[in-house]
């Protein structure tokens, strides 16, 4: 005599959104325990009218079996393995798509179940059937496919009594492998369901999972995990503080989707982990210029400040640092607005934005009073540097005095130069 459990109670993967449809189905399933147990004659619809029988001639009850559970074993069992897989999934199809897997597969199963009690395979003629399993089974084929590079907790009991074995615990498994394992066991145990008279519905299993491998594969599911398996190798080498690896990840993942901006940021910071500056500062300056291009000024901004820290300029030219320096004044980054000013005006070329960066350069040196001392430093400069014109008229004429002199001094009322926009 040789038992075997097992019931996946985990999976290593991050978790990217609230996965409020699983357990919302959840919910579902335990709502109708509960009225199925305690409650069914409040209704008017008896809970057997829900489960599904092959030729019952009420076809909707394909899905309504999928939310009844025989008891509270069925029931646990069942939701082990929903907590397990569903949110994971939901993560990756939408809400939309998990409901949609999760009835299909679900359905299918029992239509599985249908054809095998019609048939009367597997000694199971004439009886109807509920519960989740052949959705979980259509979940599990869809992971097997999508989801493969995740490792699952796997909680076991093996007993054989007559070999002295009694053994308890928990281990992590490749997904793959731990499928796989589910599946010989469901192969094995249909094998003896004929002798044995189980009332496990072995065909609804193996029917759910072989439709979800199909839809998984169908829908591209192979490709998604080759390229969401490489960004997570590749932030698994980013947090291990293994910068050339990481990047060559990232390189592997973009080349599958490339439009990710925010992984081709990562990599950018990647390459400075490893040392290559200049591979770097192009991989920023690719990534500030696709999300300009794109309107992503917050991506962009983020991206530029990151990559002044890992290493100095990007190699921007003068209007692009004249528009990032614009879109960090109104966002609210003085500092990064500042430094891109002081980046313009240092390049020394004859260009009307660098004019204009001296400007706010300077004003916005002056309304910073920690800064006054380096906002005369500056001022100093600008006359050296700015070319004579109207806004070098409106520097002189608006820093003629200290700021501490001009905020004391009656009001001029002279005539002013027009002063350029800034």
């Amino acid at each position: 005599m040789y038992f075997a459990y097992f019931y996946p109670i985990g999976l290593d993967l991050p978790r990217r959104r609230q996965p409020w449809l699983s357990m919302l189905l959840i919910g579902s399933i335990l709502a109708v325990f509960v009225w199925q147990r305690w409650f069914a004659d409040r209704l008017p619809v008896h809970p057997w009218d829900l489960v599904f029988f092959v030729g019952g001639g009420r076809p909707w009850t394909a899905a309504s079996a999928l939310l009844l559970h025989a008891g509270w074993l069925h029931l646990a069992g069942n939701l082990v393995y929903l907590g397990v897989f569903l949110p994971a999934l939901e993560d990756r199809l939408g809400r939309a798509g998990i409901l949609l897997l999760f009835l299909v597969t679900g359905i299918a199963g029992n239509l599985a179940h249908g054809i095998a009690a019609w048939q009367g395979w597997l000694g199971q003629s004439g009886l109807g059937i509920l519960g989740a399993s052949g959705a979980i089974s259509g979940l599990l084929g869809f992971a097997l496919v999508r989801i493969p590079y995740a490792r699952v907790a796997v909680a076991y009991w093996v007993l054989a009594p007559l070999q002295g074995q009694n053994r308890a615990g928990r281990c992590r498994l490749p997904l793959p492998a731990a499928v796989m394992a589910w599946l010989l066991l469901q192969v094995v145990q249909a094998s003896l369901a004929g002798e044995s008279a189980s009332l496990v519905s072995y065909p609804a299993h193996l029917g759910g999972f072989g439709l979800g491998l199909v839809l998984a594969m169908g829908l591209g599911g192979a490709r998604d995990a080759r390229a969401e398996g490489c960004l997570l190798r590749a932030r698994r080498y980013l947090a291990g503080g293994e910068g050339l690896a990481a990047a060559g990840a990232y390189a592997d993942y973009l080349a599958l989707q490339p439009g990710d901006l925010a992984a081709a940021a990562e990599q950018a910071r990647a390459l400075v982990m490893g040392g290559v500056a200049e591979r770097a500062a192009a991989a920023y300056r690719d990534v500030f210029r696709r999300a300009t291009a794109a309107g992503r000024w917050d991506l962009a901004l983020a991206t530029l400040a990151e990559g002044r820290r890992g290493g100095g300029g990007l190699g921007l030219d003068v209007d692009e640092l004249a528009a990032a320096a614009r879109e960090s004044e109104r966002a609210g980054d003085q500092d990064l607005a500042l430094c891109l000013y002081m980046d313009l005006v240092q390049q020394g070329r004859a260009h009307p934005a660098s004019d204009r960066a001296w400007v706010r350069l300077l004003l916005l040196l002056h309304a910073d009073p920690a800064r006054q001392a380096e906002a005369r430093v500056w001022l100093a400069r600008a006359r050296q540097s700015l070319p004579a014109g109207a806004w070098r008229d409106y520097l002189e004429q608006t820093f003629r005095q200290p700021p501490d002199d001009r905020a004391q001094s009656a009001p001029d009322t002279r005539p002013q130069p027009a002063a350029p926009r800034a």
